[in-house]
């Protein structure tokens, strides 16, 4: 990999958000973090996780006020956040290992009258919170879950390569997340731990 000098005016433009210089932050350090979280995750959602969850990062420090005081170091800041991130995967997966665990009760199989109703009314309650993100997450998630478009489709689409779309799912999906905090219908709940779910097994 040809080593790259970052420089004041490529700071700035991945913190105003440049789609070009997004892409190529990407592109770059998403080949030199999948190194180093191989050598230290076993699963590839997990490797995949911590490295979208550094990418989010970055892109929001570098967003506040002061950002990066020395563009130079942008490489050394960004395997920091990575750093911290494991650390919190660590201590996650340690947590969840000394859950004691519970059986799962058995599921009936008997068909649900009210079931095509509420899946209806969820699909309503997902679209209208998808109207309420910004202009390029509504149209990654709507394409991925709402149109269940093919990724090579969409990456045409928007105009980007797997990586960047990665990174934008990844940012999309958080924001979906955040708009929910005030949210306590028990519909729009169950429609949210749908899309979730399904959000969370797609990858690019």
């Amino acid at each position: 990999m040809e080593y790259h000098t970052f420089t004041s005016e490529y700071v700035h433009r991945l913190a105003i958000g440049d789609p070009e210089v997004e892409q190529h932050f990407v592109n770059y350090f998403g080949e030199l973090l999948l190194i180093k979280l191989r050598r230290s995750l076993r699963s590839f959602t997990a490797v995949e996780d911590v490295r979208q969850e550094t990418f989010l990062r970055v892109f929001r420090a570098l967003k506040r006020r002061g950002g990066l005081l020395s563009p130079e170091k942008l490489g050394a800041f960004v395997n920091g956040v990575c750093n911290n991130i494991l650390s919190e995967h660590y201590r996650a997966t340690a947590r969840l290992a000394a859950l004691p665990q519970t059986e799962v009760e058995a599921q009936t199989t008997d068909p649900d009258p009210e079931a095509g109703m509420v899946s209806e009314e969820s699909k309503r309650s997902v679209r209208r919170l998808l109207e309420k993100l910004p202009a390029k997450d509504r149209r990654i998630l709507h394409l991925l879950f709402i149109e269940e478009r093919e990724k090579d489709e969409v990456c045409r689409i928007c105009q980007v390569n797997r990586s960047y779309l990665r990174v934008l799912l990844h940012r999309a999906k958080n924001r979906f997340r955040d708009s929910l905090a005030d949210k306590n219908n028990a519909r729009v709940t169950s429609a949210i731990s749908s899309f979730r779910t399904t959000a969370a097994t797609t990858t690019c």
